[in-house]
């Protein structure tokens, strides 16, 4: 049964008399005017939406609802405890000096599922509550769903691709500064560049003319921050050779590839920022499109891509003056043996990388 949600209004009256009572001619000056304050208090975001008579049909792995692509999630138990354990494990190794956070995106579908299709998935609410309970209390934690679910009507996700859009990955990005204690840059006075024409996976894997119809846009943000962009190695934690934060030449399918200019195994920022704060992000693609809003508060940002990096990791921390590490991950990466497997290995340099 569809749930009713009403508005709360809490009104406080505040009556000023008149010292004469209802004497008109009063000129003293005093204002004898009702003020009255109302405060509205939303009503809660469903997590499930009533059921619009829209029908989704399943293409392979991928779920056509709403001139949309989806992937449906519906992990959780066993391996979202393993997942838990391999962050543990870094947790544990007692790194001096750095603080260790932990967020879990969620895809897309979980601010779009209606009544009719509820049983297709596992929330990923619950799923990311379950991960958080296994980790140390030592772990910062980070659920972004209800912040994101805040804008479910904006363009926060891709509709012929897995991936979110930059502006998903901003509000995100609001979430991890509300837990890391840093002011998140306002997207008021940002200037911002976009890709027209992306057709992403799910287009790919369907060749469907729905999504076909439904193309994308890519945008990315130009802050005004001064940014030194370089591409490191795997074989030696001392290589960085300076490029650019964003692959401007690329287009079409190829559009989201724009962010850290696609999936590089290890790169890093260094801004004006002298804060002292300096933070690696360990990710897989989600992470291209979040790392960017860092530059905004971290004096350096290394960037760290589980499925090819392969050098020797803690040693790159040390040598970096790493004092924050955050673990970025879809939540099907977190819940995706190879994707534990490869952020486990790189405890262990040289480690051969797992494969779907």
């Amino acid at each position: 049964m569809v749930k009713h949600y009403h508005i709360a209004l809490i009104a406080s009256i505040a009556l000023v008399a008149c010292s004469s009572g209802n004497n008109k001619n009063d000129d003293s000056g005093a204002d004898t005017t009702s003020a009255v304050r109302t405060i509205v208090t939303p009503p809660p975001i469903p997590e499930v939406l009533p059921d619009d008579g829209q029908v989704g049909v399943k293409k392979g792995a991928v779920f056509i609802f709403k001139n949309r692509g989806f992937e449906l999630f519906s992990g959780g138990g066993g391996n979202g405890r393993q997942y838990a354990s391999v962050i543990n494990m870094y947790s544990r190794l007692k790194l001096p000096g750095i603080k260790i956070y932990n967020l879990i995106i969620p895809n897309g579908f979980e601010f779009e599922v209606t009544e009719k299709y509820k049983k297709l998935i596992t929330p990923a609410k619950d799923a990311i509550k379950s991960v958080f309970a296994a980790e140390d209390p030592e772990i910062i934690k980070i659920n972004p769903i209800d912040e994101i679910r805040k804008h479910r009507t904006e363009y926060i996700y891709f509709n012929t691709d897995h991936h979110w859009t930059s502006l998903g990955a901003y509000y995100a990005y609001r979430s991890f500064c509300e837990a890391a204690a840093l002011t998140p840059v306002s997207l008021d006075t940002i200037s911002s560049k976009v890709k027209p024409g992306f057709l992403g996976l799910f287009h790919r894997l369907t060749r469907s003319a729905i999504l076909k119809n439904n193309p994308d846009s890519v945008r990315y943000y130009l802050f005004p921050d001064s940014v030194n962009f370089y591409i490191g190695s795997s074989k030696s934690i001392g290589y960085w050779a300076k490029s650019k934060m964003y692959a401007e030449q690329v287009s079409g399918a190829n559009s989201y590839s724009v962010f850290l200019q696609g999936d590089l195994p290890i790169c890093k920022m260094e801004t004006q920022h002298k804060n002292g704060r300096k933070i690696a992000l360990v990710k897989e693609s989600y992470g291209n499109a979040f790392a960017p809003f860092l530059i905004n508060n971290y004096e350096k940002v290394i960037v760290v891509d589980s499925r090819y990096y392969s050098g020797d990791f803690i040693a790159m921390l040390k040598a970096e003056g790493i004092n924050e590490l955050l673990f970025l991950n879809n939540i099907f990466a977190a819940h995706t043996p190879f994707h534990i497997s490869n952020i486990k290995g790189l405890m262990n340099p040289g480690s051969p990388k797992a494969k779907p």
